[in-house]
């Protein structure tokens, strides 16, 4: 893996994962400062359950754990130039989206199991999704991958600041491949 240094990297990571997030972050990651994305909206009584967005730059340690599979073999390193408080907030109006027939849908950002399938499945996400992040990456079979590259960083889809109202519209084949059960062992 061949990552160009980012000051402002940061790793999205499901909290149900630990039994008390915020308790664990505490224990192991005092330094870093933690941005759940069910903060500040009618769900902050289970913001440490839900996604929760951690500055990583590459080299620190937080990143190394990242890539070592140890403390967050789930997550998501996103590559990006901004500060994770201000990543936060964009993140925050990509949790919930549309399906074409206009249901709204829950995404699974802090997990890197559903990305994983749509990257498998060749699925594409709209352009202004993944807004100010060029790379999004996961660890698959114990090695970084990028998942998606994303050649427009600059367009944003969900540009209005409407806390957790679904903005943007995914299409069927890249729903179909997020929510794809995993094979299971015989």
């Amino acid at each position: 893996m061949s990552l160009a240094p980012r000051a402002s990297a940061c790793l999205l990571f499901d909290g149900a994962r630990y039994p008390d997030a915020f308790a664990w972050l505490k224990r192991h990651w005092p330094e870093h400062k933690a941005f759940p994305l069910f903060s500040r909206s009618d769900y902050d009584t289970i913001a440490d359950t839900g996604p929760i967005l951690l500055a990583a730059p590459e080299g620190e340690s937080v990143h190394k754990a990242w890539r070592q599979g140890s403390d967050f073999p789930d997550a998501l390193w996103l590559d990006t130039d901004l500060a994770a408080e201000q990543l936060w907030l964009i993140l925050q109006r990509r949790l919930r989206v549309i399906s074409p027939d206009g249901t709204e849908l829950w995404l699974r950002l802090g997990d890197a199991l559903p990305l994983r399938h749509a990257w498998r499945a060749g699925a594409a996400w709209p352009e202004g999704f993944w807004h100010r992040i060029t790379r999004v990456w996961a660890l698959h079979e114990q090695q970084p991958v990028c998942l998606w590259h994303n050649p427009a960083p600059e367009q944003d889809a969900a540009p209005k600041d409407l806390g957790l109202s679904a903005q943007l519209t995914l299409d069927w084949p890249l729903l179909r491949a997020l929510g794809a059960n995993p094979p299971q062992p015989e």
